[in-house]
C-alpha cells in the first residue's frame, strides 16, 4: 500500500515537472510577443499594404477612381527612361561612395590600430562627421560648393582655375554629392573595421614577421581575410544606405539638374507628391524593397560562409 502511494506521489510528481517544462516553455516567446507585435505592426504591415497597393492605379487626390491593374504598374516602369536614369545614377552613387570609404576606411583603420593610448582620441575625432545630421551636411557642403562663395572655388582659384558651377552641371554635381557622401560615411566604415582588426589575435601579425612576411603580404594575406567578415558587415550596412539615401541629395541638388542627382528616393517622393501617382511610387518602392533584400542576401551568405569556415 505505502509502495503504491509513493509511485503515485512519484507519477504526480513526474507529470507536474512536464506540465512545468512545457509552461517555461513559452515564457520566452510571451516575452518577446510585444516586440513581435510592435515590429509587425511598424514594419510588416506596411511592406506588405505597399505591395498590396503596387497592384492598383490610385491617386490621393481622387482616391475614389482606384482601380486593380495587376502587373501594369510594373509594365511601366520598365519601359520608363527616368526609371533607368535614376537606377543608373544610383548604381554609380552606391559603387562609388563604398569603393572610396572602404579604401580611406582601410587606410583609416590601419594608421588608427598602428596607435596606443591616443587612439580612442583620435577614434572619437574622426567619428564626428558621422554624427552630424546628413541635412545639416547637406546644408554645410552646398554652401562649399557654392559657385560664387564657397571655399571649394576659392581653393581652386589658388591654383589658376575658374570657378566651377558644381552644382549646376549634371557631371559636377554627381561628383559632388559623392565627395560629399564619402566624407559624411567614411568615419562609420573606419570605426567598423577599426574593431575588426583590434581582434585580430596579435600573435598572428607577429608570427607572420618572424616568419620574413612584408607588410603588402601581412596585409593581403593575412589581415584582409581576417577581416572580411568585417568588410561584409559594413558593406552591407554602407549599401543599404546608399540605396535609401534621399536627405543629403535633396538638400544639396533637390536631384537635379533633370535627374543626374535623382536616387531612388527622390524618384519616390516625385512620384507620389508632386505627380500624386500612388500606384507607381509604390511599384518603384517595392523594386527598392527587393533590390535591397537581394543584396543583403547575398551579403549575408557570405558572413555566414565565413562563420562556417
Amino acid at each position: 500500500m505505502a509502495a503504491s502511494r509513493l509511485k503515485s506521489i512519484d507519477s504526480h510528481r513526474a507529470s507536474g515537472g512536464r506540465r512545468s517544462r512545457r509552461t517555461h516553455r513559452f515564457v520566452p516567446y510571451l516575452l518577446l510577443a510585444p516586440s513581435f507585435l510592435l515590429l509587425g505592426v511598424v514594419l510588416i504591415y506596411p511592406l506588405v499594404y505597399n505591395v498590396y497597393l503596387s497592384f492598383f492605379a490610385w491617386r490621393y487626390i481622387n482616391p475614389s477612381a482606384t482601380r486593380f491593374i495587376g502587373f501594369d504598374n510594373y509594365a511601366t516602369l520598365l519601359g520608363d527612361g527616368t526609371f533607368w536614369a535614376v537606377s543608373s545614377f544610383t548604381a554609380l552613387f552606391v559603387v562609388a561612395t563604398i569603393a572610396l570609404e572602404f579604401v580611406l576606411g582601410l587606410t583609416g583603420a590601419l594608421l588608427l590600430g598602428s596607435l596606443d593610448r591616443s587612439r580612442k582620441w583620435f577614434a572619437t575625432i574622426i567619428l564626428l562627421p558621422y554624427l552630424i545630421a546628413p541635412i545639416a551636411v547637406g546644408l554645410d557642403w552646398r554652401l562649399l560648393w557654392n559657385h560664387d562663395f564657397g571655399l571649394i572655388n576659392w581653393f581652386v582659384g589658388l591654383i589658376g582655375i575658374q570657378p566651377v558651377t558644381w552644382l549646376g552641371d549634371s557631371q559636377m554635381s554627381r561628383l559632388a554629392v559623392v565627395v560629399t557622401e564619402v566624407w559624411r560615411s567614411t568615419p562609420f566604415v573606419t570605426i567598423i573595421l577599426l574593431a575588426g582588426l583590434t581582434a585580430i589575435p596579435k600573435e598572428v601579425l607577429e608570427a607572420a614577421r618572424s616568419d620574413g612576411v612584408n607588410a603588402w603580404q601581412e596585409l593581403w594575406h593575412i589581415i584582409l581575410p581576417l577581416l572580411r567578415p568585417s568588410l561584409t558587415i559594413a558593406l552591407l550596412f554602407q549599401t543599404i544606405l546608399k540605396l535609401r539615401v534621399f536627405d543629403l541629395i535633396y538638400i544639396m541638388t533637390g536631384g537635379g539638374p533633370g535627374n543626374s542627382t535623382t536616387p531612388y528616393g527622390i524618384h519616390i517622393y516625385r512620384t507620389y507628391f508632386r505627380y500624386f501617382d500612388g500606384g507607381q511610387a509604390a511599384t518603384i518602392a517595392v523594386v527598392l524593397m527587393v533590390l535591397g533584400a537581394a543584396i543583403s542576401f547575398v551579403y549575408i551568405r557570405l558572413v555566414y560562409r565565413e562563420v562556417q569556415h
